[in-house]
């Protein structure tokens, strides 16, 4: 009987991803700010009531790049990392390791822009603390993660003009996070919106950094 309360459990969660997924998707492309303050609030909520409308932050983030790695894999076909056996490349030799290290790479940017924001709003770095800007940002990083991934693979489909779409994609992708960003900072620090935006490129400048270092360290082991 629990076997079959549990399937029924696990069918009606992945069916209902099939709904919620477009909607929070929409939602935070719309309204990014919105959708953070929803997490706000969510997050003192009691755990069966959180997250009602919506895919809870972390997993809109994984069925996110899910979407993105199944696309590349449909596209592309198989990521050279997963054939590698050198250096820290032979760690990443299935397609669930490679999720999980691009799942980790992207939750850099959630990360390092809500530590930035506990810090400039003098808070103590706390678990609790930490939560609520973290799983706010994990509604604009899901996007940012889904329309970059996509921008890459835009230039490899046998399409006129691909690689400018895919490029047009890709600074559309770095405009929205940005501006986003930027008056999520200015909103929150009650600053202006150029210094929201100093702010927004510091803290995204050092996410791409630490992206990059672990890329390059991936990258040179495998040399």
């Amino acid at each position: 009987m629990k076997i079959i309360e549990s399937l029924d459990e696990a069918l009606y969660t992945v069916m209902g991803w099939l709904v919620f997924y477009p909607m929070t998707l929409w939602r935070a492309l719309v309204h990014p700010l919105a959708m953070m303050a929803y997490a706000d609030r969510e997050v003192s909520d009691t755990p069966e009531d959180q997250y009602d409308d919506a895919i809870r932050p972390p997993l809109f983030l994984f069925l996110s790049l899910l979407i993105s790695h199944g696309l590349e894999t449909l596209i592309a076909g198989r990521n050279a990392l997963l054939t590698s056996n050198r250096g820290l490349e032979a760690l990443v030799d299935t397609d669930l390791a490679l999720l999980a290290l691009r799942l980790v790479l992207f939750s850099l940017f959630a990360l390092l822009m809500s530590v930035f924001m506990l810090r400039r709003q003098g808070l103590k770095l706390t678990h609790s603390n930490l939560r609520r800007p973290f799983y706010g940002q994990c509604f604009t990083t899901a996007p940012l993660a889904l329309m970059a991934g996509i921008a890459t693979l835009l230039p490899i489909l046998d399409v006129s003009h691909g690689r400018m779409a895919g490029a047009l994609l890709g600074f559309f992708t770095a405009g929205w996070y940005l501006a986003v960003q930027a008056l999520w900072f200015s909103t929150r620090l009650g600053i202006g919106r150029l210094a929201g935006f100093r702010q927004a490129a510091a803290a995204i400048m050092v996410a791409i950094l630490l992206f990059t270092a672990v890329a390059v360290v991936i990258g040179l082991s495998a040399r």
